[in-house]
């Protein structure tokens, strides 16, 4: 397993250009009302690994930019993002993060389920500024508890968002559950082989598109966020009870991640379209592992490694009160495995 986080030799090399300018074809921009161009050349080179003579290169292939008089070029980072993911370089900073985050699929079943103590750090940019609202983490949720620790920067109780960032210890307890409901697996499966058939691309999507997911969808693109606010609309539809939950993904490169639940049997059962889509096919074109055992636990199962956070319908984890608009921002957190606590 752990080779899938092995870094290839040539990592230190440059991205070559038309590894980049290939990946142009295999995603959809982001269109310009849902766009954000505020990434400049230096920030999209580092990004991708890469020269930013090459990122002026993949300007004048299409990707979308916009001219800023002092600062020159500016990028959409989801479209970034996707071109890094997409490239099939595997020497992206992007894609070696992936690589990081998912190899725990590929270890045994116990280790997706086993108590887990994490050391959850999230990170907001401006912290003493106020400028941001973040959704603190829903520390009532199944399967979490919040562990004594000295010197964390807990937020705040009672509250549903913080402008600070926050640190806090807590074990996530993993449990196996099985989705009975047949109209509830044959809309899984059918999410999922729509996205292997790439009748829907699986791909960064900018937060106002993620707002929209059925226009998302539509458009040919989805990532987490899309597919667990569609799915809990197709399950509601059917009938059923659902909800769509956004909170983190928990690992050194840990990221914003989302989710729906189906209530059964007296409980809440996640059901994780994404995470079971993205080992099952490594965004370069190179096969994970055999992970039809992963794809069935996200069916159900409570994964040890995910941290919801407050709000309804997957809501946006990040508000920008200067323009009143709910932001992305990539990188927000972190988990790293904390001591053990008696």
């Amino acid at each position: 397993m752990r080779a899938l986080a092995q870094v290839p030799a040539s990592a230190d090399e440059p991205v070559p250009f038309d590894a980049l300018a290939a990946a142009l074809e295999r995603f959809h921009m982001v269109p310009a009302w849902a766009a954000r161009y505020d990434t400049d050349t230096a920030v999209a080179a580092a990004l991708l690994r890469t020269l930013p003579e090459h990122v002026a290169g993949l300007a004048a292939r299409g990707l979308p930019c916009r001219v800023d008089p002092v600062r020159g070029p500016l990028f959409e980072r989801a479209d970034l993002i996707n071109v890094g993911l997409l490239s099939a370089s595997e020497r992206t900073t992007l894609e070696m993060a992936l690589r990081f985050l998912l190899a725990f699929t590929a270890d045994p079943s116990g280790e997706w389920l086993d108590a887990k103590d994490w050391l959850v750090t999230v990170h907001l940019p401006e912290a003493d500024s106020g400028r941001y609202r973040l959704r603190v983490p829903d520390f009532t949720a199944p399967g979490i508890a919040v562990l004594p620790a000295d010197g964390l920067r807990l937020p705040p109780r009672g509250v549903e968002f913080d402008t600070r960032g926050h640190q806090a210890a807590v074990r996530i307890t993993g449990a196996y559950h099985q989705v009975h409901d047949p109209q509830a697996r044959d809309i899984y499966l059918q999410m999922l082989d729509d996205l292997h058939a790439r009748r829907v691309i699986y791909q960064c999507v900018a937060e106002p598109l993620r707002l929209n997911h059925q226009q998302a969808w539509q458009a040919g693109m989805a990532d987490c966020i899309v597919v667990s606010r569609l799915i809990t609309d197709r399950l509601r539809a059917a009938g059923l009870t659902a909800r769509a939950r956004r909170g983190y993904l928990l690992g050194v490169t840990g990221t914003e991640h989302a989710w729906c639940e189906l209530f059964e049997d007296g409980r809440w059962k996640p059901i994780d379209v994404g995470l079971a889509f993205i080992p099952r096919r490594f965004p370069g074109g190179q096969d994970f592992p055999d992970t039809r055992e992963f794809t069935d636990a996200c069916f159900g199962s409570r994964l040890n490694r995910l941290l919801p956070c407050t709000g309804t319908d997957a809501a946006s984890l990040i508000h920008d009160t200067l323009d009143d608009q709910p932001r992305a921002m990539f990188g927000l957190a972190s988990g790293t495995l904390w001591k053990e606590t008696s």
